[in-house]
């Protein structure tokens, strides 16, 4: 049974991608722990969100480079940004889904994490019915607040 965690990341989507760049940052460095993993892939909410994404994960850290890139630039990285219309190639364990909706293909991945921005508004809504989605699919779902 896949496992959906949902995270609050933020009051806004720009809190959210930073929050996704500083998350991967822990993640690949080993401080984070949530799974193994050897490739992600990060499902953005728009194109221009996605582009933002890939600027600061060049960014930060300061003193490390984690290989990236959007989906749309063939390359083996283990870190590739989706958005919609782009289609991530299969081979990747774990999904980080930043855009509020359920995501094409979720069973195709080992692990799930759905970052909730807490804006009181659309966005949480429509991450409210990824949740219910889950629910309605069978997926083990925790909610972390804080991380």
């Amino acid at each position: 049974m896949l496992e959906a965690t949902f995270i609050a990341s933020g009051k806004n989507m720009n809190e959210a991608l930073d929050f996704t760049a500083k998350l991967m940052t822990e993640i690949m460095l080993g401080k984070q722990i949530f799974f193994e993993t050897n490739k992600i892939d990060i499902f953005c909410n728009s194109a221009d969100e996605a582009s933002y994404l890939d600027k600061i994960l060049w960014e930060h850290p300061k003193h490390a480079i984690f290989a990236h890139s959007l989906v749309n630039h063939p390359s083996s990285c283990p870190i590739k940004i989706g958005y919609p219309g782009a289609k991530f190639i299969s081979g990747s364990d774990t999904l980080i889904n930043i855009s509020p909706d359920f995501p094409n293909n979720v069973n195709n991945y080992k692990n799930y994490l759905q970052f909730v921005v807490m804006d009181d508004g659309d966005l949480r809504h429509r991450a409210a019915e990824t949740w219910t989605k889950c629910k309605e699919e069978g997926f083990k779902i925790s909610f972390l607040e804080d991380i």
